[in-house]
């Protein structure tokens, strides 16, 4: 008598198999993402950190360059040149009250202009063929929008430069030093890029001789204890 052996079928519910393919796809999307993070972060650095050039380029701009060329400032404003009895000039000193006035209104304008800049979310769009590492795909495919925002600071100080300008004449010439800190924050990664930029803000003959000190502390207390004199302009 023969016997038959039946075999038992395994049913897999419908919601194992969902379950199973949710869990996969999830797998495929996260590496897809870690993919193309690591593929168009450096590009993206690269575009948020031009940008935040060109940013902090208009800040000191708006808030410096032009408000300086609607003052009519006088050297004697900002610095005190003391000179002996034979009319040789002995030190240079800052003015504390103009140093002040200039240092505060410049640091407050940069300031004002870098908040507006930081409310304001900047769209960069990259093409989705850089994830490929290819230079002949890179300008293909769509572009995928991507947003990020300058976190920025400022400091701002003055330099008096000091050259022979003939005999027994000096040129005085004071810039405004201005560096602006910008942190760029994009979603994969953060980056900081720095912006220095040298401002004449005024300028002026005294006649002298080249010191040998430079005050150049609004406090009077001497940073530089010999001046290297510059060559005069040809």
């Amino acid at each position: 008598m023969a016997i038959r052996m039946r075999r038992r079928r395994i049913r897999t519910s419908k919601k194992k198999i969902f379950f199973i393919a949710f869990i996969v796809f999830l797998a495929i999307i996260i590496q897809s993402i870690v993919f193309l993070e690591q593929k168009i972060k450096p590009t993206l650095l690269v575009i948020a950190k031009q940008k935040s050039e060109q940013i902090a380029k208009e800040a000191i701009a708006d808030a410096v360059t032009k408000k300086i060329a609607q003052i009519d400032m006088n050297t004697a404003e900002v610095l005190d040149i003391e000179k002996d009895s034979d009319n040789k000039i002995r030190a240079i000193n800052f003015n504390f009250q103009g140093y002040s006035k200039i240092m505060g209104e410049a640091n407050q304008r940069i300031k004002n202009r870098l908040k507006e800049f930081e409310s304001e979310k900047i769209e960069a769009r990259v093409p989705l063929g850089l994830a490929s590492g290819s230079s002949f795909l890179s300008d293909t495919g769509p572009k995928l929008p991507i947003t990020f925002s300058p976190v920025g600071s400022a400091k701002t100080w003055l330099d008096p430069k000091l050259s022979e300008a003939g005999i027994n004449m000096v040129m005085v010439t004071i810039y405004l030093q201005v560096e602006v800190r910008l942190q760029v924050i994009i979603p994969f990664a953060t980056d900081q890029t720095i912006v220095t930029t040298s401002i004449p803000i005024t300028n002026s003959l005294v006649v002298g001789e080249v010191p040998d000190y430079l005050y150049n502390n609004p406090l009077g207390k001497p940073e530089v204890p010999r001046m290297q004199v510059e060559p005069p302009a040809k």
